[in-house]
């Protein structure tokens, strides 16, 4: 997967199914046992200039019907303050004007019809506010999801960062000891050039 990837990139050829591909990406990472692996850098390498953070509720938005739009519109009025004010203004004034009219009133107390229409208002509206807690279940979702692909990669970058830390602290430390050795074997060689010299300077006198 990961080479046909590479191949593509190097050949210029256009990204074709892009969240397949990061999704079959991310599910060769999942198999992996050791993040540190070779084709752990691979993968690494390949999922790298792709982007895998995506703007969930834009999507979701995007792809909504009319029906879903009313529901979230419906459960946001009828979840507010504006609709349990003006709702019980109309049921004072419903109240009000019939009790006010007396025998002629077009529903007398105990205000019937106003039962009738508190009923089908509350059946009509838990079945919305459902919807719109399904619709945001599935944004939840969607954003759980994106977050997972998302500390994936982190999670795969951080290894990467490690290995090339370990294989740097590695190099750093070899570079010292040959240093080190360099500088014995001067202070060695210039021990030997002092004893030398002061021979030759015994012998000279």
């Amino acid at each position: 997967m990961y080479n046909d990837l590479l191949f593509e990139r190097l050949a210029g050829l256009p990204e074709i199914d892009r969240d397949e591909r990061i999704q079959a990406l991310i599910e060769e990472v999942e198999a992996l046992d050791n993040l540190l692996s070779p084709e752990a850098q691979d993968l690494s390498r390949d999922l790298r200039p792709r982007t895998v953070t995506d703007d969930v509720y834009d999507e979701l938005e995007e792809n909504a019907t009319f029906g879903d739009r009313l529901a979230d519109r419906l459960a946001e009025w009828a979840g507010s303050w504006r609709f349990i004010i003006s709702f019980s203004f109309f049921m004072l004034a419903w109240m009000g004007i019939n009790a006010a009219q007396g025998e002629n009133a077009f529903d007398p107390f105990p205000f019937i019809l106003l039962n009738l229409t508190l009923s089908t208002l509350a059946a009509l509206q838990a079945p919305v506010i459902l919807m719109s807690q399904n619709r945001q279940a599935k944004k939840d979702r969607a954003v759980a999801e994106n977050d997972y692909h998302v500390n994936l990669k982190n999670e795969l970058e951080i290894a990467d960062l490690h290995r090339k830390i370990d294989v740097l602290m590695s190099t750093v430390e070899m570079q010292s000891r040959m240093v080190n050795a360099l500088v014995n074997a001067r202070k060695r060689e210039l021990d030997a050039t002092m004893r030398v010299i002061e021979k030759d300077t015994h012998e000279t006198r």
